[in-house]
């Protein structure tokens, strides 16, 4: 498995692209409008870009989302709750996308946005419990997903701290965090 993570440094947006070795074929989770980095990843391991997914409706970048997915033919991936007028495979938590060694797993993270999901990434050449989660904006290095974008503060705080945080308690203390925002993000 191979693993990529791409910084917009003027704004400290993080996205992610995951391939397996074994099939040529990755994702890209949360891309940003210049869709070049990825395709250029893609090319380099010699891997199709078979699925794109947006983990939420974004208010801090433009989603490259639906220019990259038109580029490769790519399968256009967005929360099941995403109020969009647009084409998509619609996902819920539990659902997952498998290629090769590679399993991604949807998981709710409710609070930031409703519909917000994050991805659990196994590496199933290595073991069967996942080894990193691709937190978008629901968690960042020392704070988490302000609640207040989506809902009244109150309320996206309670469903953060209610259903969302205590969900992270099944993961083993060896998963590692990635998240959509790193420092200097704005």
């Amino acid at each position: 498995m191979w693993f990529e993570q791409i910084i917009r440094p003027e704004t400290g947006c993080a996205t992610y692209i995951v391939g397996a070795m074994d099939v040529d074929e990755c994702i890209v989770f949360d891309p940003l409008w210049n869709i070049a980095p990825y395709l250029e990843h893609a090319k380099k391991r010699s891997a199709r870009i078979t699925h794109v997914i947006d983990s939420h409706s974004h208010a801090d970048h433009v989603s490259g989302a639906r220019r990259l997915a038109a580029e490769t033919g790519a399968v256009l991936v967005l929360p099941a709750l995403a109020e969009v007028c647009y084409d998509a495979e619609r996902v819920r938590a539990g659902d997952t996308i498998a290629f090769g060694e590679v399993r991604a797993e949807f998981v709710a993270a409710p609070g930031h946005r409703p519909e917000q999901l994050c991805l659990a990434i196994t590496d199933t050449s290595r073991g069967d419990e996942p080894w990193c989660l691709l937190t978008a904006d629901f968690l960042m290095v020392g704070d988490v997903a302000r609640p207040d974008l989506a809902q009244p503060g109150e309320e996206g705080a309670r469903v953060l701290f209610r259903e969302a945080l205590p969900g992270l308690d099944r993961f083993p203390d060896f998963v590692e965090i990635y998240p959509g925002h790193v420092s200097g993000s704005t």
